[in-house]
């Protein structure tokens, strides 16, 4: 399910639209003005037209910075590039919009001009992180931060935008603590400045943090404030997109799908009064997965079909949402072609963004070069009014100091040239160290995923046959004599379902901790293949003469394998409960082994399910979300398939699988036949 993240947009520096009146007065008296004069009003029109009409802004803005060019005044010059970059930003051409922000931010170093220039700082931080430079957008945030910290009072509007931004970045990347320290910092400065509706969005700041750490009571908490602060300010679209995020938590948390309903119709109300069509779009896709939760599947698809209606030409990324959410209808409601083709749908237009993004960032490239030309082009000018300014000073000076020039240039010469050298084997050791940083950083990313598993499996897996557990438990404590023999035991066959799952579970899960943590000892010997094979056969008879499924072996008696005794038990349990959980009733299961160059290669086979191309790309992948249930609605964490993939490797071997939806599923993996000599391990 999305969510809707509220992100904290910078406030104009110079000249904020007055509404239209102002802005008609402006036009009016630019007709009679000329100079400096001039090219202050084009500064103001342009910042008053940049959110709204990006033509007239960007033209106003181009006269002024000629104007100012032309007249060497700096810090006019400065501001009509901010204002420029500022329309780029609005229309999401970031690459265009930095090339003019960073123009303004040199401008206003050289004048000293730290007003101007936190603001800078604060617009080129959000463009880093539109386009996904995150560690570049906190590096400018806390550049803006720094003018704070020595002296500047703290109840400032822009200090609290500055924490709103931080937090932004830090909850994208997933570091949702120091998210929600920062948005906490931002709501302390609008509460004392009394800025509700920014007090409002850090609220709703918060509650996405919350959220995206699964706290959802918290996040439902910081979302109602938010929701109550927007309806004070009056702010509906804000208040809309509240009401999105509290039907979020209802979905993710399962508590009440119906709830999750009333609010998303009322979001789609609000935005429908307000002709807010992208995020009733948005709103109406989130209605839809609801219905299909429902099993109302006629609904669900009718919602998608009015969000798709909805959608812009370019809005390619919801329409691979709508038409994803219709294949996976089509498929509940047993329609396969239907399916099939919403897929088809799917597909291409996540080709067509991916060709779009391609085409806009080669635009944007060439924008970014012509300002750099321009930028080249103001500083050569520079250049050259300071060089006659000089030469006229030289020529009176020249016989007096003729000689100690030369001096000096001879010793600027031999300092530059040591200061190159210098700054070369810097950018050596800069270079090594940003290699070594991006290795660290993959690491990191890897065992973040490994930490985010872990905590799914744990709050989520874990959770349910718990409760089944429990709820039994109780309902038989409660009310033991009421039941029937037949109800007694169902229950307690419901009760020993989840028990034995909670302990497979658990099963794994310690032997993939354990393996992650590098305390798995591997201790191989010499292992009967057919010995072992029969007695994981006897522990999961029971299990497969539940669904009536056959347990076959091709596996000679003397076949013999290399391998630890416990990580082959947990590969082939883990394999063989995989295929009973995803083979239908009557349906059979076969293991069987051959011989090659590299050892032994073992099958388990079955005529299930089978699995779509997408599937087979993440089934082995620690960061992959899909969960399926098996035939009989068995959970499954996926966690079973990373400690095969894990034992595996341990033992020298490889693992991969062949399926097909519908034609049943084969893993393979080799083992070695027998122990290696040292010269083969070289060799």
């Amino acid at each position: 399910m999305k969510t809707f993240i509220l992100n904290i947009f910078v406030i104009l520096l110079y000249g904020v639209a007055q509404g239209q009146d102002s802005t008609g007065s402006l036009l009016i008296k630019l007709q009679d003005l000329e100079g400096v004069d001039r090219a202050k009003v084009l500064v103001e029109l342009a910042a008053a037209y940049a959110s709204n009409d990006s033509a007239r802004s960007i033209a106003m803005a181009d006269e002024a910075i000629g104007l100012a060019g032309s007249m060497h005044d700096s810090l006019l010059l400065g501001l009509a590039h901010f204002n420029k970059a500022e329309c780029y930003y609005y229309f999401d051409r970031y690459h265009a919009a930095l090339a003019n922000y960073e123009i303004s931010e040199h401008i206003f170093s050289q004048q000293g001009d730290s007003v101007n220039l936190v603001e800078t700082y604060n617009s080129i931080g959000l463009v880093h992180y539109f386009t996904g430079e995150y560690n570049s957008a906190v590096d400018y945030f806390y550049k803006s931060l720094n003018f704070f910290r020595y002296g500047d009072p703290v109840e400032n509007e822009t200090l609290a935008h500055v924490y709103s931004n931080l937090g932004m970045v830090f909850s994208r990347i997933g570091e949702y603590d120091k998210a929600i320290q920062n948005y906490r910092q931002a709501a302390r400065v609008n509460t004392l400045i009394d800025d509700l509706y920014s007090l409002g969005v850090n609220y709703n700041g918060l509650g996405v943090s919350y959220y995206n750490q699964e706290q959802y009571d918290s996040a439902k908490v910081y979302y109602a404030r938010a929701l109550h602060l927007f309806k004070q300010h009056g702010s509906q679209q804000r208040e809309a997109i509240a009401l999105n995020n509290i039907a979020n938590i209802y979905v993710n948390t399962g508590d009440s799908l119906h709830r999750a309903l009333e609010y998303y119709q009322q979001a789609i109300e609000v935005f429908e009064e307000l002709g807010d069509t992208r995020n009733k779009a948005f709103a109406l896709e989130g209605l839809g997965s609801v219905y299909r939760e429902l099993g109302a599947y006629d609904k669900a698809i009718k919602a998608f079909h009015e969000s798709l209606n909805l959608i812009s030409s370019h809005g390619y990324y919801l329409r691979q949402l709508n038409y994803y959410d219709l294949a996976l209808t089509y498929e509940h409601m047993g329609r396969p072609q239907d399916a099939l083709d919403a897929f088809k749908l799917y597909s291409s237009y996540k080709d067509s963004l991916l060709s779009e993004e391609r085409t806009n960032q080669v635009a944007e490239l060439e924008q970014k070069y012509q300002a750099q030309q321009n930028l080249a082009e103001i500083e050569r000018l520079n250049a050259f009014r300071k060089l006659d300014q000089l030469q006229i000073k030289r020529d009176k000076e020249l016989r007096a100091t003729g000689i100690v020039a030369i001096l000096v240039l001879v010793g600027l010469i031999f300092f530059l040239s040591v200061a190159y050298l210098s700054k070369q084997r810097v950018n050596e050791l800069l270079s090594r160290k940003n290699d070594r940083i991006e290795e660290q950083r993959l690491e990191l990313e890897k065992l973040n995923a490994a930490k985010n598993k872990l905590f799914s499996i744990i709050a989520h897996d874990l959770k349910n046959p718990f409760h089944t557990v429990m709820g039994y438990a109780y309902v038989l404590n409660r009310n033991y004599p009421q039941f029937s023999d037949e109800e007694r035991i169902k229950f307690s066959g419901d009760i020993y379902k989840s028990t034995t799952s909670i302990f497979r579970l658990l099963h794994n899960l310690l032997n993939w901790a354990r393996s992650q943590a590098g305390v798995l000892e591997y201790s191989p010997k010499q292992l009967n293949c057919h010995e072992l094979y029969r007695e994981i056969e006897n522990l999961l008879k029971p299990h497969a003469e539940l669904k009536k499924i056959r347990l076959l072996s091709d596996i000679p008696e003397d076949v013999s394998i290399y391998a630890d005794p416990m990580m082959l038990e947990a590969i082939l349990r883990n394999l063989l409960n995989n295929a009973i959980k995803f083979t239908h009733e009557n349906g059979w299961v076969k293991t069987h082994v051959k011989n090659s160059e590299h050892g032994v290669i073992i099958c388990v086979e079955d005529n299930g399910v089978g699995m779509s191309a997408e599937e087979l790309n993440s089934i082995f992948q620690i960061d992959s979300k899909l969960k399926r249930k098996g035939t009989n609605k068995e959970d499954g964490s996926g966690l079973g398939l990373l400690v095969c993939n894990e034992f595996v490797q341990k033992n020298g071997g490889t693992i991969w699988v062949d399926s097909k939806p519908g034609e049943g599923t084969r893993f393979y993996f080799s083992i070695p036949g027998e122990k290696q000599s040292p010269l083969a391990e070289l060799g």
